[in-house]
């Protein structure tokens, strides 16, 4: 799996934990409305919560995240190394990463900035102000 990947991934997990648990243009602009088949899964588990499994693939020029239930999040590359987290009928989020290479941090106007941070053996956890910390596990 590529920096690419994995850093796309983490961000887009991150929003769809963060979202869902707590012109015109062609048909094939849109993204599927389930997980392609090459799709990387996850697992992700709240503090106190049962995993969710979590598909993340490659569109156009960013990334889709899908999971039963749930609409599906986009990440758009914003071409400076960030991303821009965008769910239909949600306000958008930036994503940057850190300056000293151990993850990412999402800003979103509806709150304080939560942090996705880089974990030994592939996986991620994500940390809200205040909150205990989510596990985001690659399987």
């Amino acid at each position: 799996m590529s920096d690419k990947t994995v850093r796309g991934f983490g961000l887009g997990l991150t929003m769809l934990v963060a979202l869902a648990l707590g012109g015109c243009a062609s048909d094939d602009a849109f993204p599927p409305p389930r997980p392609a088949a090459a799709a990387i899964h996850f697992k992700a588990t709240p503090p106190g919560g049962f995993p969710v499994d979590v598909y993340f693939s490659a569109w156009g020029e960013g990334y889709v995240i899908h999971t039963a239930g749930q609409g599906p999040i986009y990440l758009i590359s914003d071409k400076k190394g960030g991303f821009i987290i965008q769910r239909p009928g949600e306000s958008a989020s930036f994503v940057s990463p850190r300056s000293d290479g151990s993850g990412w941090t999402i800003l979103s106007a509806s709150g304080p900035a939560t942090f996705l941070l880089k974990q030994d053996g592939g996986g991620f956890i994500l940390q809200p102000p205040g909150e205990l910390p989510t596990l985001i596990v690659p399987q």
